[in-house]
């Protein structure tokens, strides 16, 4: 395989790991114990996994934009894990776009690319701000200490939650509070492997280096973060089952 040929693969592998861990808080929570106010937010989230594959970019952005405003302007969201998760995929798309192009051949000169290549980086970077961010106020807390915390953003008498057991959804708020505790660090860890790449892109070698080994630290199984450095420093890649690199152990979901 040839060095370009294994810097494609390489990109692959990391947009899907970032695909996989943005895409999970859909799936992990949809039942009846959801919080009807982020519903709509989840149900478009599946609109956008399909723009994505169908490679509608700009569809799929505003999607994105559309299900942050939703969080953004619900009470007890606005500074969640799912704005990092959010931001995260909106350098993904970039990213995708990028990587459609190179693998297609498609002629896209330096100027383009580099706009690309900005607008990823931003999007990664604030989503590693917010993921920082809210470990910092959230990741050590209790059950109960998150529970007391968010108990005031699930009013029994708010009329979003009209007919519904609003101790439940509570519940299962502070459940998934609980394994974003666990996950946001390998959330970051993937968000440095896509800077790395980023910075590999526009020849950036030392930032791309400290990026996978900072992602590396994190998440010692971010097999793409390894995967990658060992093609930056011209080593040989290890060998693994596509199962493995799309599904590392020691994840919640």
């Amino acid at each position: 395989m040839q060095p370009g040929t294994k810097k494609v693969l390489a990109v692959t592998l990391t947009i899907t790991a970032t695909i996989i861990i943005g895409s999970y808080f859909y799936y992990e929570d949809a039942n009846s114990a959801e919080d009807p106010r982020i519903m709509p937010a989840k149900t478009l989230f599946l609109k956008y996994d399909k723009e994505l594959e169908s490679d509608e970019y700009v569809q799929a952005l505003s999607l994105l934009d559309t299900i942050l405003d939703i969080y953004r302007s619900t009470p007890g969201y606005e500074s969640s894990y799912e704005i990092g998760v959010l931001l995260n995929n909106k350098a993904t798309v970039y990213l995708v776009e990028l990587e459609t192009d190179v693998l297609t051949g498609k002629d896209i000169d330096q100027a383009a690319m580099n706009k690309i290549l900005q607008a990823a980086a931003d999007y990664t970077l604030q989503a590693i701000d917010i993921y920082e961010k809210w470990l910092a106020d959230m990741g050590n807390l209790s059950e109960e200490q998150i529970k007391e915390r968010i108990a005031p953003f699930f009013n029994p008498d708010d009329p979003s939650f009209a007919g519904m057991n609003v101790d439940k959804v509570l519940k299962k708020r502070v459940k998934s509070i609980q394994d974003a505790q666990i996950e946001t660090s390998r959330r970051i860890s993937v968000s440095l492997t896509n800077m790395g790449m980023i910075n590999r892109y526009l020849g950036e070698l030392e930032e791309a280096r400290k990026n996978y080994e900072k992602a590396i630290f994190l998440w010692d199984r971010n097999y793409t973060a390894q995967d990658n450095l060992n093609i930056l420093l011209n080593q040989p890649v290890k060998k693994r089952s596509m199962i493995s690199r799309l599904f590392p152990p020691e994840r919640t979901n």
